[in-house]
């Protein structure tokens, strides 16, 4: 007798798989509708019933996450967000593409350290995602900003405030607070001459973390940390009143970072009667100086003027600094036209003195003295530092033993004048607030954004696309009539399209990033005669391909390039979009082509702004907690005035206007050294056939960008130099180096 079929246990698989499926369909058509909730839902569904779904339908539920928490975003919800993430996790433990998603709203939401974590997992599972890389450099340089390295690593400063402070502490008697301890390296200093008590405050909740691992690890138990600003404290906050405060809260232009305001705050709330301050006093200098490769930075240069036909008239870029900052020593063009004279001198522990340059409205006069007959069309500043009346630091570039930790400040918003040998010229300077900068001037300044400028004052560029356009428009001539022409031009200024409106073309799609761009293009056009009618501006913040309908072209001139060194994605997409779907049969490109280029190299600039060299800071050990935060990339080099030992030959490492993968580069080297960065700029091709424009020269219309080298590779003349090229998806890609 045949026995009884026993009862199924489960579902069959294939039903399973049915059944998820069709969870998977109605949550495409939720979708679809916008009910992402409930789409949400029915995909987890799909997957706890048949787990092998999830596999085949990731990418349509990630895009469904991203567009369901964008919505729970715009209703600030952000519990629920996070609630995604976690039961997104769980069906994806090891997905990059979500770790990455969500270290990015924990970024958004200032849960820094937790961000780093979910970048850092990101990489974990794929060293070579850059997305995840990129982002993690981004909350690193958000988190210990890079002039904290430059300042740890500056043996002048550190040497100078050590011999201050055993100067100046009385043994046993001395009771201190350390105004932006960051990282505390001066309240250690301070605690080796014994005094009686220590409190260091900072308003980063991060330095103040590191500070206090920093002194655990050195077992230092004696320094009270306080995470708030000093402006914020009272005396009761601190245990009392401190008869010595000490503090380095300066920048280039010595009172950019709100000392004034920090030591009068200091004076009347902190500090007992007869108190003292490091440093004890301050003295800034300015000269008068002519280097058109600063002043290029910051204002049109002449051909620029004359060439768009409005010579004579004063172009900057739009600006809320009132200086620059830079290392002033390594511009080889700039000439000092005037001998340095003292603006003015500040005493540090004298409440009324820095009252009095808080509040008065009376300006600063320079008065130069010519030594030629030139032009001033850049000042140069810096600050003498007396951290006592016997120690004293400087920032003076004409010192060969001056402090690195602070840059020289670059003052350029001002019309540039001449002077004449042996003759005397004055400039009014305002410190209003604190903030030191040039009285304006009242001779009218026309406003643009930095990347137009640059743009405008590459004059390299300039004279390519100048010298290339007539050839340009005998080919379109030959696809529609001049006046029939359509041009789309979404260059920082649209040049290409602009040199054709002069030519009779009557149709211009362009780009501005600013109010100030689209009035300084408009005001172009008039000078020139131009008509304005059929000139559609796009603003940076609206420039999408769909705002471009069913139109066609027959020239798309475009810049891929951000002014940092960094591709442009938005603008890389979008061109890549208007070549496929709105370019006229024929039509032309341009440029024609981009090419990334790179080589290896040893530079110590780089390496001060990014890693901390114990041997700067004595015998501290800071290096272990700061240099977990260096950054893998670094943005905005200027390659002409950053002094770097070259290592090998320069090599192609990517064509930037086509699909690229990831690949293996050889690169021959040329010396022996240390590897510490791969120093990249861009090659540009502006019509087939053309003559290649490189952007690693002086006045070029972008920046360049370093890849790091973590740790540095020992390269010899008879190795094989090898840069690996990691790329994403979406085309962003990363270096890294080896050698074999």
């Amino acid at each position: 007798m045949a026995s009884e079929e026993e009862p199924r246990t489960s579902e069959d698989p294939s039903t399973k798989n049915i059944t998820a499926f069709g969870y998977t369909v109605q949550a495409q058509e939720l979708a679809a509708n916008g009910c992402y909730s409930k789409a949400f839902d029915l995909y987890i569904m799909a997957f706890e019933y048949c787990p092998e779904v999830k596999v085949r339908v990731e990418p349509e539920f990630r895009r469904l996450l991203d567009k369901y928490n964008e919505y729970l975003l715009t209703l600030n919800k952000i519990g629920d967000i996070f609630y995604n993430f976690e039961r997104s996790v769980e069906c994806y433990p090891g997905n990059i593409f979500i770790l990455n998603d969500i270290g990015k709203y924990l970024y958004k939401f200032g849960y820094l350290r937790e961000a780093c974590c979910h970048f850092q997992k990101a990489l974990n599972f794929d060293v070579g995602f850059v997305s995840a890389e990129k982002n993690l450099n981004s909350v690193k340089n958000y988190m210990i900003e890079r002039w904290h390295y430059r300042m740890l690593n500056d043996k002048v400063r550190n040497g100078g405030y050590r011999d201050a402070l055993r100067e100046m502490i009385v043994p046993l008697k001395e009771t201190i607070l350390d105004l932006g301890t960051g990282t505390g390296l001066l309240a250690m200093y301070a605690n080796e001459c014994m005094p009686m008590m220590i409190t260091a405050c900072d308003g980063s909740d991060v330095m103040v973390e590191l500070a206090s691992n920093i002194f655990e690890d050195h077992l230092i138990e004696d320094i009270i940390l306080v995470s708030k600003m000093s402006t914020a404290l009272t005396f009761r906050d601190i245990g009392g009143k401190r008869s010595l405060i000490v503090t380095e809260l300066f920048d280039a232009g010595l009172f950019g970072e709100q000392v004034l305001q920090t030591l009068t705050h200091a004076f009347e709330h902190l500090m007992a009667k007869n108190a003292r301050i490091i440093p004890s006093r301050a003295e800034f200098f300015v000269a008068g100086a002519k280097c058109d490769s600063l002043s290029f930075k910051y204002r049109l240069n002449p051909s620029a003027l004359e060439f768009l036909a409005i010579a004579g008239h004063n172009v900057q870029i739009v600006t809320t600094d009132p200086y620059d900052s830079e290392d002033i020593q390594f511009f080889e063009d700039l000439k000092y036209v005037t001998e340095p004279t003292s603006l003015f001198k500040v005493n540090f522990n004298n409440l009324e003195d820095m009252q009095e340059k808080l509040g008065s409205g009376e300006p600063y006069e320079a008065s130069f003295y010519a030594k030629e007959n030139s032009e001033i069309n850049i000042i140069i500043g810096w600050f003498d530092l007396y951290l006592t009346e016997n120690i004293m630091i400087t920032t003076n570039p004409l010192d060969e033993n001056h402090a690195t930790a602070w840059q020289q400040a670059v003052f350029y918003d001002f019309v540039p004048f001449p002077v004449t040998a042996d003759e005397k010229s004055s400039v009014k300077f305002t410190s209003y607030g604190g903030k030191l900068a040039v009285v304006p001037d009242y001779k009218r300044i026309d406003r643009i954004s930095p990347e137009m400028l640059r743009f405008l004052n590459d004059e390299e560029y300039v004279k390519t696309v100048t010298s290339t356009i007539g050839a340009v428009c005998i080919y379109l001539c030959q696809l529609a009539e001049i006046s029939l022409l359509n041009i789309v031009d979404l260059s920082p200024f649209p040049l290409v399209g602009f040199l054709l409106l002069k030519r009779g073309a009557q149709n211009l799609t362009c780009c501005a990033r600013s109010q100030d761009d689209e009035k300084f293009i408009l005001k172009i056009l008039k000078a020139n005669n131009l008509p304005t009618d059929k000139i559609n501006m796009v603003t940076e913040e609206d420039l999408s391909i769909e705002q471009f309908k069913d139109q066609k072209f027959h020239v798309i001139h475009g810049n891929i390039i951000d002014l940092n060194g960094d591709i442009n994605t938005k603008h890389k997409e979008l061109l890549r979009q208007l070549k496929l779907s709105h370019l006229s049969p024929g039509g032309l490109v341009l440029p024609h082509k981009v090419f990334l280029e790179g080589k290896l190299v040893s530079c110590d600039w780089l390496d001060r702004s990014n890693l901390i060299d114990d041997a700067n800071t004595g015998e501290y050990n800071l290096s272990k907690f700061m240099n977990k935060y260096q950054v893998s990339q670094m943005y905005h080099i200027d390659i002409p005035h950053m002094p770097h030992k070259t290592l090998s030959e320069v090599a192609t490492i990517a064509q930037c206007t086509e699909g690229c993968i990831s690949e293996v580069i050889n690169v021959k080297p040329v010396d022996d050294g240390d590897v510490n960065a791969i120093l990249c700029w861009y090659k540009l091709q502006l019509v087939e056939n053309g003559e290649f424009l490189y952007t690693n020269r002086s006045n070029s219309f972008v920046d360049s960008m370093a890849f790091m080298a973590n740790p540095k590779i020992t390269i010899k003349t008879t190795d094989t130099g090898n840069i690996l090229r990691c790329v994403d998806i979406d085309e962003t890609f990363k270096l890294l180096v080896d050698v074999e």
